[in-house]
Order: structure tokens, then sequence, then C-alpha cells
């Protein structure tokens, strides 16, 4: 293949210079395909509908997840419905819980328990209950009028288990700046 010389236009702007070499081969034979496929695209998606569009694709995925046992809402209901108000005590599981704890509650409820936006949980002072069941449901369906979220929809039902297992640990343990007490005392 022969180089082909540079050669300069025949006009100036402010002292630069400009070529008008071809474009490379690759580029251009890069640019034909993408035009041919481009139609072909065109062809079989649009005009001879032969071809899923992304809306109708996801259509048919949500009819065949209906027809496999229902909505995704459903199959997460049957899912939470078979959830166990049980203690955790192993400490691998306690540590899965502390590293969610970490990861999503360290934010209000300060690194230690100790409270921050939200409540000290490491007293014997209680804004929802007491006990796995009612940390459970507080993880599980959010506090909104005190700005806590439901973590129903981000943490599986093993997750809050474990999360809540880890908080219940924390009581009676010390706080290095701990908040002050909120709600009802149970001992």
């Amino acid at each position: 293949m022969a180089k082909v010389e540079d050669r300069l236009l025949d006009h100036n702007y402010d002292g630069i210079l400009e070529y008008d070499n071809p474009l490379p081969g690759w580029w251009v034979w890069l640019f034909i395909l993408t035009t041919i496929f481009s139609f072909i695209y065109m062809f079989y998606f649009h005009l001879a509908e032969v071809g899923e569009l992304q809306a109708q694709e996801y259509i048919s995925e949500i009819k065949a997840a209906e027809a496999s046992g229902g909505t995704l809402a459903q199959r997460n209901e049957k899912l939470w419905a078979k959830v166990q108000y049980v203690v955790l005590e192993d400490d691998a599981a306690l540590n899965q819980g502390k590293e969610i704890f970490v990861k999503n509650c360290v934010s209000c409820h300060g690194p230690d328990g100790g409270g921050g936006i939200g409540p000290n949980m490491t007293d014997d002072f209680y804004l929802h209950g007491k006990g796995i069941e009612a940390t459970m449901k507080t993880v599980i369906n959010g506090v909104p009028e005190k700005g806590m979220v439901s973590w129903k929809a981000i943490l599986k039902p093993d997750e809050v288990q474990k999360v809540s297992s880890y908080v219940l640990s924390l009581h009676g343990k010390t706080a290095t700046n701990p908040k002050a007490p909120q709600g009802v005392e149970i001992k």
C-alpha cells in the first residue's frame, strides 16, 4: 500500500495550516459497516417487526414472571410471610448483622448503637417495643414519621433477622457518646 503524501490546503487561519488527507481505510470500512448494520437493525426491529423492542420485551418478561407465581410484590409477600422471629446468637450471623448495620444503620444510630439521629439501642428505653419481633418489625416497616425507611425492599428476610439480632446484642453495652433516653423503660 502506497503512502499518501500530506497535502496542505490553500488557506491559512491565524498561522494554522490544515492538511487534506484521506481518512484511514479501517475507519472508512467501520463507518460503512455500521451504516449497513443500522439499516438492517431498522428493518428487523421497526419495519418487519420481527424482533421485540425493549418495551415489548419488558412486558413479555413481566407476563412470564406473573405466570410463574404472581407478581414480584406477591412473591415478596410470600417470602416475608415466612419470616421467623428468632434471635440468632452464633458469631457468623452476628458478624454479618454487624456488617449490615455498619453499611446501613451507622449514619443514624452511631457506630456503637449509642444513637444520633436515631435512638440509642444500648439502653433500657424502647420506642417500638422490646425483643426480636418488635425490632424486626421496626426494621421491616421502618418508622416513616421519624425518617427511618422501610428496609423490606432493600434487605432480605435473613438479613433483617441478622441485623436485628445484632441490634439486640448491643443492649447493655456502653456507648461512647450515648443519646438521651427515649421511649418507655422496659427492663
